[in-house]
C-alpha cells in the first residue's frame, strides 16, 4: 500500500494522550504501536464515523475526555 506523509502538529497535552493511548493499546495489540499508528487508528475511526451510512443516519463521533 503507498502511504503518502503528512507533517501533523500537536500541542504538549494531545501528544501527552496519544501517547498514552499507545500504551493502553498494548494488551490490544501486542505491542506499543508508534505514534503514527495511533493517529492512522484515529483519523480510520473519526472519518469511518463520519461517513454517511448506506441505510441509515450517520453515526455521531464522540469524544472522550479524559
Amino acid at each position: 500500500m503507498d502511504r503518502l506523509q503528512i507533517n501533523v502538529r500537536l500541542p504538549p497535552g494531545l501528544m501527552e494522550l496519544l501517547d498514552k493511548k499507545r500504551i493502553d493499546l498494548l494488551p490490544e495489540m501486542g505491542k506499543i504501536p508508534s505514534r503514527s499508528d495511533v493517529v492512522r487508528l484515529a483519523l480510520d475511526a473519526y472519518l469511518e464515523a463520519s461517513a454517511p451510512a448506506a441505510d441509515g443516519p450517520k453515526p455521531s463521533a464522540k469524544r472522550r475526555s479524559s
